[in-house]
């Protein structure tokens, strides 16, 4: 079901359009170069265009952010099933202006998608989780404590997760990586597909699948059985 999210937020990520613009906007409060947004009863974050967004947990929801007025005006913020997302009103956000900081808090997550080249920091995360790059923006998960985690990269962005896992599955697709050598999984599904590469830590069975040039290289004493078509390797100890 995890993965399923992910394959669903992945294009959602990629790309914005006004039909694609479901749920209702939230309520904006405050001037200048901050502002409140009425947000509340979400479990995942989605992040489109060149605005940063930081996650923290805590008890209560919160969403507010910091920039430049005209910036923070164009912002898009809105909860579409169950999932917050971060946005621009038109267009124009893949301009050239500084963007925007969005600051979240929240009771738990399970989900998080980037899409554009804004990037997402998330301080932690508990149980099963699913984690999307596509664009060239970066996902930074410090702490994740899951039964499941599924990460996907497409694109040129990166994705650095730290923590423990019962279960990791990793995708590329592109020439992004994804940096879980701080992540201990108890197994491993490996799929590369490009350039990019996997750095994992494994104390189990790892499967690997390479097809183009990415590498995977995974730690831990990880015992991988590969299937390699291309000049990627598989480096497994």
């Amino acid at each position: 079901m995890r993965m399923l999210l992910i394959v669903a937020l992945l294009p959602l990520a990629a790309c914005q359009s006004n039909w694609e613009k479901k749920g209702e906007a939230a309520q904006a409060s405050g001037s200048g170069a901050t502002r409140t947004f009425a947000a509340t009863g979400f479990t995942g974050v989605e992040l489109r265009g060149s605005d940063d967004v930081d996650v923290k947990t805590g008890a209560n929801f919160a969403v507010t952010a910091e920039g430049d007025t005209k910036v923070l005006d164009q912002l898009d913020i809105r909860v579409v099933n169950g999932t917050l997302r971060v946005a621009r009103k038109d267009s124009k956000w893949f301009s050239n202006d500084r963007g925007a900081r969005v600051h979240v808090v929240m009771p738990r997550l399970t989900a998080a998608a980037v899409g554009g080249s804004g990037d997402l920091t998330v301080d932690r995360a508990e149980g099963d989780f699913g984690g999307a790059v596509s664009g060239s923006g970066n996902l930074t998960i410090a702490d994740l404590r899951a039964g499941s985690a599924d990460l996907s990269v497409a694109g040129s962005g990166d994705m650095s997760v730290a923590g423990s896992a019962s279960k990791l599955s990793a995708s590329i697709a592109g020439s992004g990586n994804i940096d879980a050598r701080r992540l201990t999984a108890a197994n491993a599904d490996v799929s590369i597909a490009g350039s990019g590469n996997v750095f994992g830590t494994v104390k189990g069975p790892a499967s690997v699948s390479i097809v183009g040039s990415g590498d995977a290289e995974l730690g831990g004493g990880a015992k991988c059985s590969v299937n390699a078509v291309g000049s990627g390797e598989a480096r497994c100890s």
